[in-house]
């Protein structure tokens, strides 16, 4: 074979091979493209064709040849590629998703992952497109359905707060004017769910006309009958001008089947910053003012005044309605996973008490529990937590889904002598090992002579097994923390929070973590927010970690959806 049969050959075979490439590049599930430094076009696959709506021959002709920026129809998105491919050319990989509306195909989402290569013929941008139009739908059906009253359509108490939450950072006037309608449980009582029902929703198409012309406007609805208002750039006087509206439209008789219902409303208004200096504290401020609407009969419609949060009525009224959730199951639990960091075990979950209020929707733990320790409540609610957690996650306890369950006992708990006979009986009941309970002690409580009750005593005998919570922020005794039949440390989140950026709290955390580990206990990490702190934290060594990152508190039903993913 001569010199020319051989070039011949590796010509024909760099032909198949190209070829070839050209094939797998074209039947490719996802967008392929090649951008020079200046955004333009030098090759790409049919898929990016079809979403363009132009061929490649097209794309990359030269009378013709425009950056990709002039197709994508969609001036958002400009920016956000233009972003992305600056940092590109600077050498940083990038990852980002954008619309795209091109004049002759459909809109989309795409999910674009760009590298810079420098070849022979110079720099080029690289980049690998994904449609993730059904799944950002899919995220947005999501978001609706948390974010939206399942019964009116109207947007709830989350929507509303993280609308005052964006609002924050802009400093406009914000008024909020929350109202309900009185004597509605006997009207509950009286013609039914389903007409009560009819008049909630009649009561939501009537706000929602009132103010569909105004866009700064938002009608919400809270609980029950409780339903808001929020004004964006409202002065006080078109505040008054909202109140006027709401009372004059709602003072219309409602036809049922059999006869006319006129409404009574009484109504809480709060604005920021007439009121507060923190707007997103404005919810809290106008159930506040309801509430003395409420009290009083001679007033329907009550401002908010600061004075309101020092009155002990509320905090009155709230210790009764929540002897009255513990007596009538109103207390449920969320579960939130705690995830090993360094090795293949089975995450593990603690038990959040949660309190959805008939009337006023969810109160926050750091509200209630306080209550419950003060009136003596915290017992008869911690057997309920303890007994919720036990039934509920004994199925995954015993089938190995989860490693243990993990609960929180207050000081007061400690001197209950009837709490070991509950968990005992529990255990029998469900037939579940008792070193899958964990119960939770402040470190404060864990240094003080509560430990020696025999409250305490008897759950180290039953085989339970003890953790510290919030580790760090009280005076541990080495000498004493070392007798304590506990297994487990939790670093308190204040620590973790600004590890990455303070060298102090990274110091007190890596200290935290090695001091445990030399006492044969496991560690950990409360608040993880990031990837970034992850990834320090395993580092560090530490075991397992807790946080929003990972998952937010959960029902058992969405704990069930986690597992499985």
């Amino acid at each position: 074979m001569n010199s020319k049969d051989v070039n011949n050959n590796l010509n024909l075979e760099a032909g198949f091979y190209a070829d070839l490439l050209r094939a797998y590049f074209d039947s490719a599930n996802d967008a392929i493209f090649v951008l020079c430094n200046e955004l333009k076009f030098l090759v790409c696959n049919k898929l990016m064709e079809e979403w363009i709506g132009l061929t490649e021959v097209e794309l990359v002709r030269h009378n013709q040849r425009r950056p990709i920026t002039d197709l994508l129809g969609h001036t958002d998105s400009v920016a956000i590629f233009k972003q992305a491919t600056d940092k590109v050319l600077l050498g940083h990989n990038q990852r980002f998703e954008c619309m795209i509306s091109p004049a002759t195909t459909q809109e989309r989402w795409l999910e674009i992952n760009m590298t810079l290569v420098d070849l022979d013929a110079g720099e080029m941008i690289i980049a690998v497109a994904r449609d993730v139009t059904e799944r950002r739908e899919q995220l947005a059906q999501i978001y609706y359905q948390a974010s939206h009253d399942t019964l009116t359509d109207l947007p709830n108490r989350s929507f509303l707060q993280n609308t005052l939450d964006q609002h924050a950072t802009s400093h406009l006037p914000v008024s909020i004017l929350i109202m309900d309608i009185s004597r509605f449980k006997d009207i509950n009582e009286a013609l039914g769910y389903e007409v009560a029902d009819s008049i909630l929703k009649h009561v939501a198409e009537r706000l929602s006309a009132a103010f569909a012309d105004n866009p700064d406007i938002v009608v919400g609805r809270l609980a029950s009958d409780q339903f808001v208002m929020l004004a964006t750039g409202a002065s006080a006087e078109q505040t008054k001008q909202i109140v006027e509206i709401i009372k004059l439209r709602l003072a219309r008789p409602i036809q049922l089947s059999r006869f006319e219902l006129t409404l009574d409303i009484n109504m809480g208004v709060a604005s920021y910053p007439e009121h507060l200096d923190n707007c997103r504290k404005l919810l809290q401020a106008a159930e506040s003012a309801l509430h003395h609407a409420k009290l009083h009969a001679t007033k329907s419609v009550v401002v908010y005044d600061p004075l309101f949060t020092q009155s002990g009525v509320e905090r009155l009224e709230l210790v009764n309605d929540l002897r009255i959730a513990i007596e009538s199951e109103q207390i449920t639990i969320n579960l939130q996973p705690i995830v090993p960091l360094k090795e293949q075990h089975a995450p593990y979950l603690e038990v959040l008490a949660r309190w959805n209020h008939p009337e006023k929707g969810m109160i926050p733990p750091d509200q209630f529990i306080p209550l419950a320790e003060m009136s003596g409540q915290i017992i008869p609610l911690t057997h309920i937590v303890i007994e919720q957690a036990i039934t509920q996650c004994a199925p995954l306890l015993n089938s190995g889904e989860i490693g243990s369950i993990s609960i929180n006992i207050s000081p007061h708990c400690l001197l209950d002598k009837t709490l070991t006979e509950t968990i005992s009986a529990l255990i029998k009941q469900y037939d579940i090992s008792p070193s899958l309970l964990k119960f939770e002690i402040t470190e404060g409580v864990a240094m003080s002579e509560q430990m020696q009750q025999n409250t305490v005593q008897a759950l180290f005998e039953l085989g339970v097994r003890l953790s510290i919570d919030d580790f760090g922020t009280g005076h541990s005794s080495l000498s004493k923390l070392k007798q304590l039949p506990v297994t487990e440390l939790k670093i308190d989140r204040s620590f973790i929070t600004d590890m990455l950026v303070d060298e102090d709290d990274a110091a007190i955390v890596e200290a935290s973590i090695n001091l445990a580990h030399n006492l044969g206990l496991h560690v950990v990490a409360e608040g993880i927010e990031d990837e970034k702190t992850q990834d320090e934290l395993l580092r560090m060594g530490c075991d397992y970690a807790q946080g929003y990152h990972l998952s937010y508190p959960l029902t058992l039903d969405q704990l069930h959806e986690w597992l499985k993913k």
